[in-house]
């Protein structure tokens, strides 16, 4: 459209020419072009640092309200700490005192029953969940007769398999449906699996953390700053507000696509942005992904924009109507200075901002000048200052990121010597062989120091080895591997333990006296739970014997082609503290030879993988280990490896991994 213009002046001015009218085609025309071109530039460049400041300000918003749900993270993880064995304590007292019979379960009064737990009866509850998922029975009347299964598939399963398995179970802060505060709670099934016992608490400390996180969130800009949690049912973590249908949808979307969006809309004759971010959370169980909401007023932006353009607007009106009444009074004088100003326009188009107009006398083409080279430095101004702002940032970035690698070697480096200990309390290769002729050990740490480990030894004619599981796995678990190993040398060497499930009681024993004795208790338990779990065999080759125990693992035995399972005890080492620690059952039978005897950990069958990426499972395992157990010993461990990586596939290794299988010849 310029372009035809100025055609069209050109056209009409060659056929009468004057030097007003040349002067009109070869200076005015050019600087007029010049001028329209550098304030839709100015007006562009001014519009694009605005959106790009808000934009910048909602992205450092989102970090730090991104960086302030990690500090909650930690802080819940401390509070759960302390909450765990209270709850556990809560469970254990219902499940087998008041409930060992549940033949009236639903019909108890758990009203009473809480009174006499000394349970807080505003802060702490009690539900009976029987086989379909319902709430039967508890002292929170809002969830009686819910049906937990319609919680979604992930709670569903996790329900069926405590009654399968028979397991208590810990769940992290949640968001209570009808408070809609944290709330903690435990799952243990009843001794005849026919019904969950759960105890939920609410945390005053969790509430406070919360409230003060969600003060700190509205504080941070003056922008409208809200975090959504649940995909199903979005609410708000940060206010108490209403969503309407359309906006519960739109949000629902950002939770499906993951994505992050801009729309604007204009309420109450304001100009409102709303920037939705999706944010992922894979370390925490509160909840795996949020969207975060901001509300920005960009209305006085649009009045900048707006005074913008109409000074613009101004100030080229009145340069264009002084250059013309100075153009016709006096045409020769102006000439010359209007040509160079043009030159200076045109290497400005050109990407110069360095240039400057002459500001020679003192008439309007002065003035003109000096606008001219007002708005040109201006505009170098903003192109500085941003270009600033860009090496500012990116150097900070550098410099973070060389602290950061510091700190991450020297972390790694540590961790790597604390491996090199670690592994000088692993039987050496042909002290194994020595011992265990015809076996294998499969041993695949999740990271560089592990909570799996073997141990071995040979006392008289009595071969005696164990492959221990310290729950936990990293530092934490290497602590509590080289307690256990040491614990193990001192029942056999000190106290001349020969039986299997004595050996066990002493290392039982063993480990509670070396974390209290150390006063870390409190800390170090807290890092690794419930202690170790393993499996232990005493071989007694002139004989013929064996002698097995074993905390929560068991004993496979393949014979004749047949699986044989000998589970261990339900309990772990250093599990208890608070009453007399429990003994550990021996179990002993004859060998044949062409038996093979497999123990492990629970790093193997737990391992997610697979086309659906699910669980490979003890039962699977066992069923491999009957396939795999005609082949050579030494060619199975290789067979369980490749099997395994296979099985695996792109997931993370979930835990450490210990198979060992000892041929009987």
């Amino acid at each position: 459209m310029l372009l035809k213009f100025i055609r069209r002046i050109n056209n009409y001015y060659m056929r009468k020419t004057t030097i007003f009218k040349q002067l009109i085609l070869n200076v005015v025309i050019p600087a007029v072009s010049a001028l329209l071109i550098l304030g839709a530039f100015n007006y562009t460049q001014t519009k694009s640092i605005l959106i790009d400041s808000s934009d910048t300000k909602n992205k450092i918003i989102s970090e730090e309200v991104i960086d302030i749900m990690e500090i909650q993270d930690v802080a819940l993880e401390i509070i759960e700490q302390y909450l765990n064995p209270i709850m556990k304590s809560y469970s254990n007292e219902l499940v087998h005192n008041y409930f060992k019979n549940t033949e009236n379960i639903e019909y108890a009064n758990l009203d009473e029953i809480r009174k006499e737990l000394g349970m807080d009866p505003e802060m702490e509850d009690i539900y009976i969940i029987n086989e379909e998922g319902f709430v039967v029975n508890s002292t929170f009347e809002a969830d009686l007769g819910r049906n937990l299964f319609s919680f979604g598939e992930e709670h569903k399963h996790m329900l069926l398999e405590i009654f399968k398995e028979g397991k208590f179970v810990y769940e992290k802060f949640t968001v209570e449906d009808n408070t809609k505060r944290l709330k903690k709670y435990t799952y243990h099934p009843t001794l005849d699996g026919k019904y969950i016992v759960e105890v939920g608490i609410y945390s005053r400390p969790a509430d406070e953390l919360i409230n003060s996180i969600n003060k700190t969130v509205n504080e941070l800009a003056d922008v409208d700053v809200q975090l959504f949690i649940n995909k199903d049912n979005p609410l708000s973590l940060t206010k108490d507000i209403e969503l309407s249908t359309d906006e519960i949808s739109f949000i629902k979307e950002r939770f499906i696509n993951q994505d992050s969006i801009k729309i604007s809309k204009k309420i109450n004759k304001k100009k409102l942005f709303y920037n939705y971010m999706y944010i992922h959370r894979a370390n925490t169980d509160l909840y795996k992904g949020a969207v975060i909401r901001i509300i920005s007023d960009r209305s006085r932006e649009e009045i900048v924009l707006r005074n913008e353009l109409i000074k613009f607007i101004s100030i080229f009106g009145l340069t264009i109507f002084i250059v013309i009444v100075l153009l016709y009074r006096k045409t020769k004088v102006i000439t010359h200075p209007i040509k160079r100003l043009v030159d200076k326009v045109n290497r400005v188009t050109n990407g110069h901002l360095d240039e400057r107009a002459d500001v020679v006398g003192n008439n309007e083409i002065t003035t003109l000048s000096q606008k001219f080279n007002s708005m040109i430095e201006e505009l170098e101004s903003y192109y500085n200052e941003l270009e600033q702002k860009v090496k500012d940032r990116t150097a900070e970035v550098v410099r973070q990121k060389e602290v950061i690698e510091i700190k991450n070697k020297h972390i790694t480096d540590s961790i790597r010597y604390a491996k090199r200990i670690q592994n000088a309390i692993l039987p050496p290769e042909n002290y194994v062989k020595e011992l265990l002729p015809k076996s294998f050990i499969l041993y695949k740490p999740k990271d560089i120091v592990s909570g799996d480990f073997y141990w071995m030894t040979k006392k008289n004619n009595l071969v005696i080895y164990a492959a221990v599981d310290c729950t936990g796995h990293g530092v934490p678990g290497a602590f509590m591997s080289i307690v256990g190993n040491n614990q193990l040398n001192y029942a056999i060497d000190v106290k001349k333990a020969r039986v299997a499930s004595e050996i066990l009681d002493h290392l039982n024993q063993g480990v509670v006296d070396t974390l209290r004795e150390k006063g870390t208790e409190n800390n170090i338990m807290s890092m690794v739970k419930d202690g170790m779990d393993l499996a232990l065999c005493v071989i007694d080759y002139k004989n013929m014997k064996l002698q097995f125990a074993g905390a929560n693992n068991p004993l496979c035995l393949v014979r004749d082609n047949e699986i044989i399972q000998i589970k261990g005890n339900r309990m772990a080492i250093g599990g208890n503290y608070d009453v007399e620690l429990p003994k550990f059952t021996n179990h002993e039978m004859d060998l044949k030879k062409g038996d093979v005897l497999y123990t492990f950990s629970d790093g193997y069958p737990d391992q997610f993988g697979g086309d659906d990426g699910r669980k490979f499972m003890l039962k699977k395992f066992r069923e491999l280990l009957l396939k795999i157990h005609k082949n050579p010993i030494e060619e199975q461990e290789q067979i369980l490896e490749d099997i395994l990586e296979k099985w695996r596939g792109k997931e993370e290794q979930i835990d450490d991994i210990i198979v060992i299988g000892v041929k009987i010849e």
